[in-house]
């Protein structure tokens, strides 16, 4: 029986309706109890969190560490690592983090091995404790486990978005494309499984990112800037070349506005501006910064809003952008 405004109605049905009623009721409610399990096992599952891309580039200062046969140094970075405007990532106190690396790469003892936690941009370490190392029954694992929390706050502590890893773990002797598997555990958010491609190439490439050391650290990407003014801090690039380390480096300015890199005078690579209209200018150096790799770049907004692109490239090798707002 049940009740409606007040008073009682009955409903009458053969013992066979009752039956199969009461049988679909039952079978649908678990079926509804089923699936509302696995959802929450694939949830919880680490396999299946929402575990972030993250992409394999170049140690701002190392030209070797993508190279066959070279010790492996890279940054592993995660998606919207260079606007620290965009929130990074919190890593619980306990979390660890592990880097598989497949056959191909060798461990080899020797080589030093330790890692950096990154707010996505170099020169600006996180201050946090974390201990580093290689898996005793499987030596291409690197084990990061951490004794204190990163936390998420501005833009000038945007929380984890990049992770420098130096490894005593020899490249593959063949170039070409590899799945590196990352795996956080405990991570809070982060807890689950992805996979980073590192791309070996056949020998050492130049090299080129942003410095920012002399600004005591401080972010030179996604300045913002007002209309007809410079940035107000300008852009240190460091040029890192395997064949010629201690060459002088500088750069030129050119009819076009863009800018040409030079090593000991010749023509290595250039910088370009896209995006809305900005001027660039050198700054030269003396000797000490300019065969440290070290060249500066003033840029000057337009009278246009919006978000420029200033583009560093060296011939062969890689290459950087720095991002400019103009409000």
């Amino acid at each position: 029986m049940e009740k409606q405004g007040g008073c009682e109605r009955c409903y009458v049905m053969s013992t066979h309706q009752r039956s199969t009623q009461g049988s679909w009721h039952e079978q649908g409610w678990q079926y509804l109890f089923l699936v509302v399990a696995l959802l929450g096992l694939l949830l919880t599952t680490p396999g299946f969190a929402e575990t972030p891309p993250i992409s394999v580039t170049y140690q701002p200062m190392v030209s070797t560490g993508l190279a066959a046969g070279h010790p492996h140094e890279s940054w592993f970075v995660f998606d919207n690592w260079s606007d620290p405007n965009i929130p990074g990532y919190a890593v619980p106190v306990g979390a660890t983090i592990k880097f598989s690396f497949p056959q191909e790469f060798i461990p080899e003892k020797g080589h030093p091995l330790g890692a950096v936690m990154l707010y996505g941009w170099s020169q600006k370490p996180i201050p946090v404790k974390f201990t580093a190392k290689q898996d005793d029954t499987y030596p291409r694992t690197i084990i990061i486990q951490f004794e204190q929390p990163i936390s998420v706050g501005n833009a000038d502590n945007p929380g984890l978005k990049a992770i420098h890893l130096r490894t005593g773990i020899l490249n593959p002797t063949m170039p070409g494309n590899y799945p590196v598997t990352v795996e956080f555990v405990d991570a809070g958010s982060l807890t689950g499984t992805t996979q980073a491609v590192a791309t070996i190439t056949k020998k050492p490439v130049p090299n080129i990112a942003t410095y920012n050391s002399l600004h005591e650290s401080r972010n030179e990407n996604w300045q913002h800037v007002k209309s007809g003014q410079d940035l107000p801090l300008p852009i240190d690039f460091l040029v890192t070349l395997p064949d010629l380390p201690r060459s002088f480096v500088g750069l030129r300015a050119n009819n076009d506005g863009s800018l040409s890199i030079l090593s000991d005078g010749k023509p290595i690579g250039s910088i370009v501006a896209q995006g809305v209209p900005v001027s660039l200018r050198p700054e030269p150096f003396g000797p000490g910064q300019a065969r440290l790799g070290i060249i500066r770049v003033h840029v000057k907004a337009g009278a246009t809003q919006g978000i420029a692109q200033i583009i560093a490239s060296l011939d062969g090798g890689t290459h950087y952008t720095i991002n400019a707002v103009i409000e």
